[in-house]
């Protein structure tokens, strides 16, 4: 009597051709994924604002779109200035608070004067300060991949 089932050979065959098209499947897939990376996509760390004439003298002007505190003429210092209007702590945005004349963060109490020194709470550094020109149209052009001193202001 013949068996008609399934015979050792012919099993071992079948999944040895199982799992090599397996692998040849998930290595197509990953060759595939490869090709269409994950990409971060980041606002321009450069970019153009309003008119220097559009910033009021001796204050501090929130861009929040843009997370940047425009300072005109605070502290003795002509000209505008720009600093970061992220905390160095955890990334929230602090507030301006003009009757202490300084930032406090409300996320975790970092406190920051108006040099952007930390002066209480658990923000690790200064707030950075960021090199401001005009551009050829005549609009404030701000690049945040350049880091300045405090003191540093465009005269207009």
């Amino acid at each position: 009597m013949k068996d008609k089932g399934l015979s050792r050979r012919r099993f071992f065959l079948i999944a040895g051709w199982v799992g090599l098209l397996s692998s040849i499947a998930s290595s197509a897939a990953g060759a595939v994924k490869y090709m269409f990376p994950n990409v971060l996509y980041e606002p321009p760390k450069a970019f153009k604002l309003g008119q220097p004439v559009g910033f009021p003298k001796n204050s501090v002007t929130l861009v929040p779109e843009k997370r940047i505190f425009i300072v005109n003429e605070k502290d003795g210092i002509p000209g505008l200035r720009i600093v970061s209007a992220i905390c160095t702590h955890m990334g929230c945005t602090p507030k301006w608070v003009e009757a202490n004349n300084r930032w406090e963060c409300p996320c975790h109490g970092s406190v920051f004067d108006i040099k952007g020194n930390v002066i209480a709470g658990p923000a690790p550094k200064p707030l950075p300060w960021y090199k401001v020109t005009i551009g050829s149209d005549g609009r404030l052009f701000v690049d945040t991949n350049d880091v300045v001193k405090y003191d540093n202001s465009l005269k207009v």
